[in-house]
């Protein structure tokens, strides 16, 4: 009997994890983060998410050393030793950071919450009694109403996009190659409100133009149905015909070599857009855009149009109305129409 007991004891021991080779760091993890991180594998969390836990861990034992003044190597910390920590000790980790660091309250709590995760999954698995970090008073963050474009900035910035403007010779030859993948990924991203994540990892099974729909799969592997909005829908159909792309099947929509385009990659092509349109597109100085400015503009917008909280939170795959809340307090004289206002759109 006792060989089943102890098997979610042993399950970290017996197993080979895959996750080392994709997380720098993880080699220099302690076993019980290491196994953590392959529990979060296991449950298809995303890399990005356990690569930003590792990198703050590493910040964490920086901490230890420079308070202790020891020599600390992560990898050979045992558990006996790690899970005396107390509250004191995460207060005086949140102090540091704070007055040392300089750190904004925003990546303290992103820190503290990247510990309080693990020492979860230390009570979770019988490992640790409480956790420390849960009674840590979490440093006050300023509300900010998310920077996004408004109707006629979108407007004109789609309308130049496709153009030639500040570009010379060279860029101009090299962009009639792209110019239509890039035009597309722009209106997917103001279009349909997706993380840049989701976007990058579409595959042509995700799209159905029959019932007009975006099959994605978000943060915690859920699935969510996102309605392809009139211009989207056209942009991707003009992009599958314009690059002969299949319509079905597990193939990337944005690719490269027939591997996804990577999220560096859509960044660096929005940036550079955005920079060359600066001198035409003025507010561009002020509002630099990125894949998730452009999610705000897509959620902004539903706002104004008069579509409820709770709607904008399913298509957004907010895990907790309170992070959509933000977009109820814009201002109801802006209010206009919902989706649908999207349709008489090119």
């Amino acid at each position: 009997m006792s060989l089943f007991k102890n098997l979610g004891k042993t399950i970290h021991k017996t197993t080979v994890s895959a996750t080392a080779p994709a997380i720098p760091g993880y080699e220099r993890m302690p076993r019980f983060i290491q196994s953590y991180l392959d529990q979060l594998a296991a449950k298809h969390f995303s890399l990005a998410t356990m690569r930003r836990y590792v990198y703050d861990y590493e910040a964490f034992f920086q901490f230890v050393a420079a308070a202790s003044g020891e020599e600390v190597t992560a990898r050979d910390i045992p558990l006996e030793s790690f899970v005396e920590i107390d509250a004191a000790g995460i207060e005086a980790y949140a102090e540091y950071l704070a007055l040392t660091k300089q750190n904004a309250p925003s990546v303290i709590n992103r820190k503290l919450s990247a510990l309080q995760s693990l020492f979860r999954y230390l009570v979770d698995t019988g490992l640790l009694s409480e956790n420390p970090v849960a009674k840590v008073n979490r440093p006050k963050q300023a509300k900010r109403e998310p920077v996004y474009l408004t109707k006629r900035e979108w407007d004109e910035l789609i309308q130049l996009l496709p153009s030639n403007v500040e570009m010379n010779a060279r860029e101009a030859s090299h962009y009639e190659r792209d110019r239509v993948r890039d035009v597309t990924l722009f209106q997917l991203l103001g279009y349909s409100g997706m993380r840049l994540s989701e976007m990058t990892q579409l595959v042509w099974n995700d799209v159905d133009f029959h019932e007009n729909t975006l099959r994605v799969i978000g943060k915690g592997n859920k699935e969510r149905l996102i309605p392809l909005a009139k211009p989207a829908r056209i942009a991707l159909r003009k992009y599958a015909i314009h690059y002969q792309m299949p319509t079905s099947g597990a193939v990337p929509v944005f690719q490269k070599h027939g591997k996804p385009l990577s999220p560096r990659a859509v960044q660096h092509i929005l940036q550079r857009h955005t920079e060359r349109l600066k001198p035409v597109l003025p507010f561009l100085e002020r509002k630099k855009i990125t894949p998730h400015k452009l999610r705000h503009t897509f959620a902004t917008r539903l706002a104004t149009g008069g579509v409820d909280v709770l709607t904008i939170q399913q298509l957004l795959g907010h895990e907790s109305v309170a992070t959509t809340q933000v977009y109820a307090h814009i201002g109801d004289s802006e209010k206009k129409r919902a989706v649908d206002l999207f349709d008489g759109e090119r």
